[in-house]
């Protein structure tokens, strides 16, 4: 068990994930042509997060990944 304070956005992964989205909308904003384009550009920016990113994030947030060939 480890103790964190009540809010910790440096040991969250979501946080970082949140992060990423907020800085690619910022890069593609130009292509919002109006509101209905909006949540596409929302959906798009949440499909760029891969698997290898997420798991980057929770390990840089501490969290024991273990090793992904383990058992093979």
């Amino acid at each position: 068990l480890v103790y964190l304070p009540p809010y910790s956005p440096d040991f969250n992964p979501a946080e970082q994930a949140f992060s990423f989205i907020k800085a690619w909308l910022r890069r593609y904003e130009s292509r919002v042509l109006d509101d209905l384009s909006r949540p596409d550009l929302i959906d798009e920016a949440a499909q760029a997060i891969t698997p290898e990113l997420a798991q980057s994030w929770a390990i840089n947030c501490g969290y024991d990944w273990g090793d992904e060939n383990e058992g093979n």
